[in-house]
């Protein structure tokens, strides 16, 4: 069996779709038994993660890359080619965003981490994508969720695992002192309530909690709004927004953190607290149904659109356990279930199923 694959995402961003595709394919080729793997890389824009923290020194992969524009690619679809023809020809294509590039023959595999809200022009523009062919996802609701909402066979909703032990592997022996720092990971967005957060801090520092608050992500959605309350803020001084911090330096940052804080409107992914878990921090998340699925209860949850006197709260509850020894265990332990290795054999799976299906057609 071959699988071609949307790599160019590896290469260019550090987190989100980036990391798993990333993270994904560099497990797959330590893997003794795996499938034949053609990457496509093609695509204009900077690629600050090729080379060493791809992991395929020395596998025996196929790399179509180059540097033509998307539109250019996007266009291939109407000369009727795609990118399962460029590659070589695939038995299975994994792509990393819905609709691009296009694919002409070979059976498309979605990877589905976030949903639009539901009868948003977004929504029927991903249900489009989703029922060309068949979808991964990472936790139980979203599988229900995705076979309710798109109307798919749920023999085409497949449930895979996801990975977290990347930061570790990077850390190695090494284990910076904690700081009290809350730490928020990920773009501002909206979605994300930065603005939240941030008034939750304040919160949890009026009532005499001490420690600092960071924020590492890229500036999104919620930028203007968060820079006009971070000016303004009581607590700013002890306030940092890192926009730009480099992949190398986020195991040790993140390991010297106290307490992740994450909130999300919604999230099909437990990604990012089962990241914090792997290196030990308490997590403070909002509720959402798969962080229960996979955090067996060992995080502080939240309820849905937490008021800012809810983060406080929990933030306190959390400062409290920090440290101890007992509850950190346990959060390796659960993070330890989620290695990519595990993520790869599963994955690798679920294409040989797409493909045997096909194969019968």
């Amino acid at each position: 069996m071959r699988v071609g694959f949307d790599y160019l995402p590896a290469v260019q961003h550090p987190p989100g779709i980036g990391r798993w595709m990333r993270e994904l394919v560099r497990a797959l080729v330590q893997l003794d038994e795996r499938p034949d793997i053609a990457l496509f890389e093609v695509g204009g824009g900077p690629r600050p993660m090729d080379g060493a923290p791809l992991g395929l020194d020395g596998a025996v992969v196929r790399r179509v890359r180059g540097r033509w524009p998307r539109r250019l690619v996007g266009g291939l679809g109407r000369l009727g080619l795609g990118v399962d023809t460029l590659l070589g020809g695939v038995d299975v294509f994994q792509r990393a965003l819905p609709g691009y590039p296009p694919v002409r023959r070979a059976p498309e595999v979605l990877p589905l981490a976030e949903l639009p809200p539901e009868g948003a022009p977004a929504d029927a523009a991903l249900g489009a994508a989703a029922r060309r062919g068949d979808v991964l996802v990472f936790c139980a609701h979203y599988a229900r969720e995705v076979a309710r909402r798109y109307e798919l066979d749920p023999q085409r909703v497949h449930q895979v695992p996801v990975g977290c032990d990347h930061w570790t592997r990077e850390l190695g022996d090494a284990r910076p002192l904690r700081a009290p720092r809350v730490l928020v990971l990920g773009a501002l967005r909206d979605e994300r309530r930065p603005l939240r957060a941030l008034e939750g801090f304040e919160a949890f520092r009026a009532g005499g909690g001490s420690g600092e608050l960071l924020f590492v992500g890229r500036p999104a959605s919620a930028r203007g709004s968060f820079e006009s309350a971070l000016a303004r803020s009581p607590v700013r001084a002890d306030v940092t927004w890192t926009q730009d911090a480099a992949e190398r330096d986020m195991p040790a940052l993140v390991a010297s953190s106290s307490v992740l804080l994450h909130l999300a409107q919604d999230e099909g992914s437990p990604v990012t607290p089962l990241e914090a878990y792997a290196l030990g921090l308490e997590v403070v998340a909002e509720g959402l149904p798969a962080f229960h699925e996979a955090l067996e209860g060992a995080f502080t949850p939240l309820p849905r659109a937490p008021s800012a006197r809810a983060v406080a709260d929990a933030l306190a509850a959390a400062f409290a356990g920090v440290p101890d020894d007992a509850r950190s265990a346990a959060r390796r332990a659960c993070a330890a279930r989620f290695p990519w290795s595990r993520a790869a054999r599963e994955t690798s799976a679920v294409w040989a199923r797409v493909h045997a299906r096909h194969s019968r057609v």
